[in-house]
Parts: C-alpha cells; structure tokens; sequence
C-alpha cells in the first residue's frame, strides 16, 4: 500500500556543481574557506562569512543555462531558530529578466508539540540541537531561472560566522504514486573493530550515515522516462538530496530528509503494461 498523505521530492541534480559562485560583503568571506567550496564533495571543506549582523550575507549563483528551480538546500550549515534565509531567482543572466522571491523563511523549524521534551527544552529548541548536520530548504513551485540570489541573516550568531558545507539548487522531482509502507532508515557504522595481542578491543573510528530503503509501486507510463533519466544519472558519487516528509516539521522530516547518493537500486521493472516499479537504496554523503 502506498503512503497517501506525503510524496517525497528528490533534486536529482544539483544545478550548482556548475554555476559560478559569489557572496557579498566579500570582504566578510573567509579566505581560506570560498563559496567555491560549497561544489567539492569533500565534506571537509566548508565556506563560512564572518557577516553576522542585520544585513547577513547574500550568495549569488549563475547557471551556464536557463534551468528549471524548485528547491534550494542549505546543508551543513550553523544556522539557528530564528535566522532567515529567501530566495530570488531571475529568469536571465546577471540578474535580469522576470523575477520570482520566496517569502522571509525560518532557517530552521521550532520543535513541533510532540517532539518537545517538556520541562527540559525552551521554546526555540530545533529538531537538530543534538544532530551535527543541519539543513535549511526553501520548496516552491517550478520556476525557469538562470540567475538567482540566496539572503541568509543570522544576526549575532553566537559562533561569530555563517557557515556552509553544501550548497543544492535544483528540480525536485516527485512520483505520481508515493512510496508503499514498508520503507526503511537504518545507520551504517564503517568503523572497525580488531583484538590486540593482550586481548584487549582496539577499535578505529569510523563515520555513521543513515541509510534509507524505499520501493515506488507504480510508476505509471508517462513519467517512466523521468524514473528512468534517475537511475541513469543517480550513481554512487553523484549527490542529491531526497525528503521522503517534506514540509511536515518536526523528527520524522529531518530523520527522512539527506544529501545522499543512490547506493543500491534495483531495475526499472515494467509490472505491466501501465506501470512500473523501482527499489532504492540511499546512503547519506
């Protein structure tokens, strides 16, 4: 049985990879750690503005062509409740043609009712206060753009920087049919574990990554070619960000929502002669 109250969206390509990167005040910017840096897939690498007052910053993108727009994913940032991020996008080069702007929008969701641990938690307490990843994403309708600019304030930000490790812009892409129960989300630990000669545990740290497992049960025949362009594109070192709960708030859309890389998958399998299925398998980057 398919879920019925929520489709997920997937930016199965991340548009900046080959756009040309700016941020103003430029002087604010940390030499050593550019907006370019948002592009490398070493997640080591990180831009970060010293700019925390009223003004913030404004990041500015140039795409080599018009593109289709309607998702932005700040991710891996040092945001907190209470900052505020938009988005303008333009439908020609260096910021001409038609405009379109989101509205003011909150960096990161308050926790919802349920997921407030009472007595303990303040009002501002975020979904991400125990997480070391966080991500900020802006939804909107489909817009054709080759130019836009990102305005992030985080006024008085206690860390003294905006920090930045991904930057996604991009086509988010959604089934006509949603993904069935029986979708999955584990963690997989790549550290090891050996004995020493004493019989002692010697143990090399690793990293953790969630991994998400889902099936979509029926893609109907007019969007095969779009399921089909994903898993020719979707390889295990080409980054996308997925949200299996997008816009409901709270724990179940931060655990359901990651910059990731298809790790397993099996083939577009044609069920009959009006749909489709496909299993994924997804490791966070």
């Amino acid at each position: 049985m398919a879920l019925t109250n929520s489709k997920l969206r997937v930016i199965t390509e991340n548009l900046v990879l080959g756009a040309t990167l700016s941020v103003e005040p430029a002087l604010n910017n940390v030499a050593t750690m550019p907006i370019q840096n948002v592009q490398n897939r070493l997640r080591s690498l990180s831009f970060r503005s010293t700019a925390v007052d009223a003004a913030g910053i404004t990041i500015s993108f140039e795409l080599t062509a018009r593109k289709r727009v309607s998702a932005v994913v700040l991710d891996g940032n040092n945001l907190r409740v209470g900052d505020v991020f938009k988005v303008r996008l333009y439908s020609g080069p260096a910021k001409t043609g038609a405009m379109f702007e989101t509205d003011w929008l909150e960096a990161l969701a308050p926790k919802t009712l349920g997921d407030l641990n009472w007595g303990i938690d303040n009002m501002t307490a975020s979904v991400f206060d125990d997480w070391d990843r966080t991500y900020s994403v802006a939804w909107f309708g489909s817009v054709a753009a080759q130019s836009g600019e990102i305005l992030i304030i985080s006024e008085d930000n206690p860390d003294g920087y905006i920090e930045l490790n991904r930057l996604i812009i991009g086509q988010a892409l959604s089934p006509e049919r949603n993904f069935q129960y029986g979708y999955e989300l584990d963690w997989t630990d790549t550290s090891t574990m050996d004995m020493t000669a004493g019989g002692s545990p010697r143990v090399e740290p690793g990293i953790v990554r969630r991994v998400i497992r889902l099936a979509l049960p029926r893609i109907v025949d007019v969007e095969r070619g779009t399921w089909a362009d994903f898993i020719r594109s979707s390889t295990k070192y080409s980054e996308i960000f997925i949200s299996l709960f997008p816009e409901r708030g709270g724990k179940r859309e931060r655990d359901y929502s990651m910059v990731c890389t298809v790790s397993a998958r099996a083939p577009l399998r044609n069920k009959n002669a009006r749909h489709y299925t496909l299993d994924v398998t997804l490791q966070e980057a």
